[in-house]
């Protein structure tokens, strides 16, 4: 499954558990989502980014980093009533009334199987003893499964029983999608284009390998203006030496290209590269460039280029950066009139 499929179904479970909770439901009417994926997929900032989009609180919870004790709740003398009592965790009280709020158990199957029986009463009846969660809360899990061997165990069964799972596949287009509204850099856009193979290549034994986490890292040291072995170095550091092989060389390519500029002002004679490797970097280069005073030139340029698919690839890349973009007549005439089909 995709992460933009996973996370539109957890946001209709979310709508549908706030909604059954106004009433008196049975446990078993809530659905508890729950997020599997290799390391670096992006779990943690997609749960984010749909608590901002729906305009709720997030309250993230790794529950491996709380013993069982302290999880259940320090206990309290009472001494009125000759009886000891739990205090909550911090994570059961102190919520908005207005505003509804995600608790997101993360990295769940990291947690040690007795921090795991309490979690299991929390997902299932909504409470740790005798602590409820208000009305307004509702509960997301994820984590990554026993064969990335990143600490992780099976998730006892009536805990796995009580969860709705999703096990999130590497998405390329949602990537590249989340990359460019996010704008990240031509470089690492263009050469996840035409290397997808690179963007999820997980090996447990190595110290780095690339995922789409670490693809967000390289976009961030190739802004720290390294150069030379220093950058080849960094890149080593985080995505591996054999995906810093071809990068280096799409690197090579990228930094070699015609000047966005000169196409710009050229659009009619500007050279036109054969190969199509570069013609991707190219494309990645000037979408990432463009402004609305250069649109028109954009596209008489890439109404030149050998295949419109080249075309529809530099388009997408506008659009995916800038939506606002189709607003200009050159662009929006452009969709209309050969796009349509291509950018469906």
């Amino acid at each position: 499954m995709k992460l933009s499929n996973a996370i539109e179904i957890t946001s209709k479970m979310i709508q549908h558990n706030l909604e059954i909770a106004k009433g008196n439901p049975s446990d078993s009417e809530f659905l508890i989502p729950m997020l599997w994926s290799l390391p670096g997929e992006g779990k943690t900032t997609a749960i984010s980014d749909l608590a901002k989009k729906l305009g709720y609180n997030l309250v993230s919870v790794i529950i491996a980093q709380f013993d069982a004790g302290e999880l259940g709740g320090f206990p309290v003398v009472n001494h009125e009533k000759k009886q000891y009592d739990r205090y909550a965790p911090f994570f059961m009280k102190g919520f908005s009334e207005d505003v509804p709020t995600i608790l997101f158990l993360d990295e769940l199957p990291q947690a040690p199987g007795a921090n795991l029986n309490i979690t299991a009463q929390l997902v299932n009846e909504r409470r740790i003893g005798e602590h409820r969660l208000p009305s307004n809360v509702v509960i997301v899990c994820a984590g990554n499964p026993m064969s990335a061997r990143a600490g992780t165990q099976q998730l006892p069964s009536h805990l796995k029983d009580r969860l709705t799972h999703f096990h999130i596949e590497t998405d390329h287009e949602g990537f590249r999608k989340y990359a460019l509204a996010n704008g990240f850099c031509p470089e690492v856009t263009g050469f996840i284009n035409d290397r997808p193979e690179w963007l999820q290549k997980f090996d447990p034994s190595a110290d780095a390998c690339p995922s789409p986490r670490s693809w967000e890292r390289v976009n961030t040291i190739l802004s720290l203006g390294l150069g030379g072995m220093a950058e080849r170095g960094a890149l080593i550091g985080q995505i591996g030496e054999a995906a810093v092989i071809d990068f280096i060389g799409y690197l090579r390519i990228y930094r070699d290209l015609p000047k966005a500029e000169n196409i710009f002002e050229y659009p009619e004679t500007a050279e036109i590269p054969s190969q199509p490797d570069i013609l991707y970097a190219l494309c990645s280069n000037l979408a990432h460039k463009v402004r609305k005073e250069t649109a028109s030139a954009l596209i008489t340029y890439v109404r030149r280029l050998p295949s419109k698919e080249f075309a529809a690839f530099c388009v997408r890349d506008v659009l995916s950066r800038d939506p606002s973009m189709k607003n200009e007549r050159s662009i929006g005439n452009w969709v209309v009139t050969e796009g349509r089909d291509l950018l469906l």
